[in-house]
């Protein structure tokens, strides 16, 4: 069963350029290689959500919306072992509002709607445990788990995800709405989409690699 990312990631076209990369004087394990050609591959797999959702706001009106959610791995950087990671959300949607006055109902339409999420997260491998990635299947975040709300793909609208844990908060996290920056903070875990369950389980495999040959390759140079 899956859960909300309340921390964390309609109707539109969505257009992203995803790219996976290193600096040209970058070096890495073969097996942090092997991650990153991974997520390149990865990248050209977002994930779209159709969805339907409707609740009753703080001035007790019924709103209603259906529209459709994007999210991806925008951008990610491997060098040594540092990440840089970006994902993307797109929002696009359009609903109505109940108002109710002296028993009559007025629809008042919203008009097409958009919200643009990017979250940014830098840290190194050297500083994870290898069994500090995980697969998970949840809500994103941007579909509030406690409105109803139901999906074409998956009617839980869950999707599939890893989640990142770091001791300590050595995550750094910044957040973008909408073109304003709301979050630049530490975070002790985050989540990277991922296309399906079996795609998120294969990155669990080579994100634990990659940490592992961090970890040596920093134990070998103190």
């Amino acid at each position: 069963m899956g859960v909300s990312l309340m921390n964390l990631v309609r109707d539109a076209v969505f257009v992203l350029v995803c790219v996976a990369t290193i600096s040209a004087h970058a070096q890495m394990t073969p097996e942090g290689g092997n991650l990153l050609n991974f997520i390149a591959s990865e990248q050209q797999h977002g994930s779209v959500l159709t969805y339907a959702q409707s609740y009753v706001d703080d001035e007790n009106e019924r709103v209603s919306y259906h529209g459709t959610l994007y999210a991806g791995i925008h951008l990610f950087k491997l060098d040594e072992c540092k990440v840089m990671a970006r994902v993307a959300v797109q929002d696009r949607y359009s609903g109505a509002i109940e108002h109710r006055s002296l028993g009559r109902v007025r629809l008042e339409q919203t008009g097409e709607l958009s919200d643009d999420t990017v979250y940014e997260y830098r840290f190194s491998l050297s500083e994870l445990r290898p069994d500090a990635v995980h697969a998970l299947s949840a809500v994103p975040a941007q579909l509030n788990i406690n409105t109803s709300v139901h999906c074409e793909e998956d009617r839980s609208c869950n999707l599939s995800w890893i989640q990142i844990t770091a001791p300590n908060r050595k995550i750094a996290e910044t957040k973008t709405v909408n073109g304003i920056q709301d979050v630049d903070s530490y975070a002790t875990s985050i989540v990277l989409r991922m296309a399906s369950s079996e795609v998120a389980a294969q990155a669990v495999k080579l994100f634990g690699a990659a940490i592992q040959a961090c970890t040596v390759d920093n134990s070998a140079h103190r």
